[in-house]
């Protein structure tokens, strides 16, 4: 069910407020003599990374800070709490956390959990109960004896993922469900729809849907599209409730190869075109009428823009825009980096989902006296003055935020004095027991 109100409550709250944020890289070199070319050559010596973000429409590339970092970026996973203005990502087997605000590194967690790996991967914030979700792998070993070396040497026999949230701030992570997963994820892509409480990701041919509440399968279906052919970069938009990506369809030919004296499959040719898929069936709409032209780099990033309803994505040097609505490109260009940068990975964006609200509850506890969306009211709304939050649950304590993603007012009562706050529209967090998190809009007149 799509509830008109809460499309709208997520949708004009970040309007003036985008970004489109990404680590942003820089390379050094030398130039060397080399005796065999007998001229100088130029020689890769280190790299740093900042924080950095992409206007969609000029393709400048713009730096938060003058700080850079000399550490690796792992390309597997990263994601942005727009409340907090935080962007994350791991390095090695570390959570890095970046503030969007300032550019600076604020923290490097080590990842930390039950099972024996420092990984925690895949990863997307989930904006109606903030919360950061991804998968860990888990990998399982055995011994046999190397006689060239003459030692015991340990090599993979198999693996699986599980599902988990993780602490940002601690670096652990916790398992959510029993539920393991055989189906290996790929980078084209993962997705949260935060109404329905649901995670969608990639395992090459299949999309994989996991109930955020218990971390069971919650729907796993075939994508429908032809031999060869691949769903990637993977975006949900909030404002029609869709999952989109760019179908890529491989056309190939068999021609015999005379160093291997046999015939060999060989790609002719490949198109690109905007798609959405039904999470329900797999089934694949193109929503461009014919080739894009223009393929989606996986590590670059995608995501949708709601207020013009148009998929960014990163092609390789460029930034390219295609609307929802036609499938046909609205906007193509060059990313320059006035700094002397060479790349913009990871790209992410703070607007689309924001302050969404989930619709479907925990179904475990549909049957207990305990939170539900009736359970929860703030009033007066529209105020001047004072509110009054109504609930019959303990609360632990209430964040207002403001339309920057600023909290502005924290407290554990449950009267609250707003009559200094600015006229306009804001978020009531009202947090309870096992990280339940409802949300109000509130109008301060």
């Amino acid at each position: 069910m799509k509830l008109v109100s809460f499309l709208i409550a997520s949708l004009f709250i970040h309007i003036s407020f985008s970004q489109n944020v990404g680590i942003v890289r820089k390379n050094y070199s030398s130039y060397v003599y080399d005796s065999l070319l007998m001229d100088y050559i130029e020689t890769y010596d280190s790299s740093t990374v900042r924080l950095g973000s992409v206007d969609p429409y000029s393709g400048i590339v713009s730096n938060y800070s003058t700080n850079e970092y000399a550490i690796g970026i792992n390309l597997n996973g990263a994601t942005i709490d727009p409340y907090l203005n935080k962007y994350y990502i791991g390095s090695s087997t570390n959570l890095l956390t970046f503030d969007i605000t300032t550019g600076n590194l604020d923290n490097s967690a080590p990842i930390s959990g039950i099972i024996p790996t420092s990984a925690f991967q895949n990863y997307r914030f989930n904006p109606s109960d903030s919360t950061i979700y991804g998968m860990v792998p888990e990998n399982f070993y055995s011994s046999y004896y190397d006689s060239l070396s003459m030692s015991y040497i340990e090599v993979l026999d198999s693996a699986r993922i599980r599902f988990a949230s993780i602490n940002p701030i601690t670096g652990q992570y916790n398992l959510i469900g029993n539920t393991p997963f055989k189906n290996i994820y790929t980078l084209a892509g993962n997705s949260i729809d935060p109404y329905q409480m649901i995670y969608y990701y990639s395992a090459v041919d299949t999309l994989v849907g996991i109930d955020l509440y218990d971390g069971s399968v919650f729907s796993e279906v075939p994508i429908q599209l032809p031999a060869n052919g691949i769903f990637e970069n993977i975006a949900y938009s909030c404002a029609d409730t869709s999952i989109y990506g760019i179908s890529r369809q491989n056309y190939t030919s068999i021609v015999y190869d005379s160093l291997f004296m046999d015939y060999i499959e060989v790609i002719d040719s490949t198109t690109f075109r905007l798609s959405k898929i039904n999470p329900n069936t797999g089934a694949i709409t193109f929503i461009s009428p014919y080739n894009l032209q223009a393929g989606s780099n996986l590590t670059g990033g995608a995501y949708i823009d709601p207020n013009t309803m148009t998929y960014f994505f990163n092609h390789g040097i460029q930034i390219i825009g295609v609307s929802l609505t036609s499938g046909l490109i609205t906007s193509s260009v060059t990313k320059t980096y006035p700094s002397g940068e060479i790349a913009l990975d990871m790209m992410r964006s703070t607007q689309n989902c924001y302050g969404a609200l989930k619709m479907r509850e925990n179904p475990i506890l549909e049957n207990e006296d305990i939170l539900s969306d009736d359970n929860l009211h703030v009033y007066p709304n529209p105020s001047n003055s004072k509110i009054t939050i109504s609930t019959n649950s303990p609360l632990i304590f209430i964040s207002i935020i403001d339309l920057t993603g600023k909290e502005v007012l924290k407290t554990k009562e449950k009267t609250l004095d707003i009559s200094e706050l600015s006229n306009g529209i804001y978020l009531v967090k009202c947090y309870f027991e096992n990280n339940i998190v409802l949300a109000r809009k509130l109008i301060k007149n």
